[in-house]
This record gives C-alpha cells, sequence and structure tokens, in this order.
C-alpha cells in the first residue's frame, strides 16, 4: 500500500534541488579556480536576491487574496461587512 502523500508534486523541493545545485556549481567553479571566489560570491548574491525576490512575490500573491483591508472591508460578492451608520 502506497502512502498518498509521498505521490503529491512537491514543487518547493524541485525549486530548492535547482537552485542548490546551481548554488553548488558555482561555489565549484569557483573552488576550482574557473571563476574567481569575487565573481562566485557576486552571483550567488543576484540568485539570492532574485530567491528573495520571487519568495516575497509568491507570498504576497498567495496571501493578499486571504486578507481583509480594514480600509473599506467587504466579502466576496463586493457587500460591505461594517454597517454604514
Amino acid at each position: 500500500m502506497t502512502n498518498p502523500a509521498t505521490n503529491r508534486p512537491r514543487p518547493l523541493r524541485a525549486a530548492a534541488r535547482i537552485f542548490g545545485g546551481i548554488t553548488a556549481l558555482i561555489a565549484g567553479l569557483a573552488n576550482s579556480g574557473v571563476i574567481t571566489a569575487t565573481q562566485g560570491s557576486a552571483i550567488q548574491g543576484v540568485i539570492t536576491a532574485v530567491l528573495v525576490l520571487l519568495g516575497t512575490l509568491g507570498i504576497v500573491t498567495v496571501a493578499e487574496p486571504k486578507v481583509t483591508p480594514l480600509a473599506d472591508p467587504r466579502d466576496v460578492q463586493g457587500r460591505p461587512l461594517t454597517s454604514s451608520d
């Protein structure tokens, strides 16, 4: 009997493998002398910045529809959640 949880797609693990592999490749290139340590650090800094940007965008995209704004709270149909008096 297989566990259904093990057959689920794991997009975060796939992304972590890709970015981890790229980071390891860059570190390997820097350590072997193909690129300088400064170049390797700069590339890893860019990768980190891109990951932070994508992570922030993902959090905002997922969370924003679940948050009720305090300035003009409305339900899914657009009706005000507070009384007008």
